[in-house]
């Protein structure tokens, strides 16, 4: 294989692992975005919403949400049970229902969900908090 070739070889490498690695950054991106909007309830107007970070002792990122909707209560209730595999509701107080889990996504990765559905007379109220919990193995907190 001449010189020539040997650079061409290599050009293509290197533009396949490029396209490989934008592929995967687009990818990476897309699921974010998804599960970064996932409370949202369809049609529901959102009241308000916010993010906290935490970066020590262990990376927290908590995402807190209040919606409105006029659907019915059942129907809202049963769309967050299934969207966040919540189950049935862990406590009622007066016209409010509040779900919760805690699982792990995946390695050190870990969800805490909760859903708060309140019946408002006309309205419908959710109140939901995510927070993911990345736990650092032992010897990087050490560090920290």
């Amino acid at each position: 294989m001449d010189r020539r070739e040997s650079r061409k070889l290599l050009l293509r490498i290197a533009l396949a692992a490029l396209g490989l690695a934008v592929v995967l950054w687009g990818g990476l991106a897309l699921w974010a975005w998804q599960t970064y909007h996932a409370a949202r309830y369809p049609g529901a107007a959102t009241i308000d919403a916010g993010d906290f970070v935490r970066f020590a002792p262990n990376f927290v990122f908590r995402r807190v949400e209040t919606y409105r909707s006029d659907d019915p209560f059942n129907l809202i209730y049963n769309w967050y049970s299934q969207r966040f595999a919540l189950g049935p509701e862990r406590y009622a107080t007066g016209n409010c229902l509040l779900m919760a889990r805690s699982s792990r996504v995946f390695g050190p990765l870990h969800l805490n969900a909760s859903v708060m559905v309140c019946d408002a007379g006309p309205i419908r109220m959710m109140f939901v908090q995510r927070t993911y919990l990345l736990r650092y193995p032992a010897w990087l907190q050490r560090w920290m």
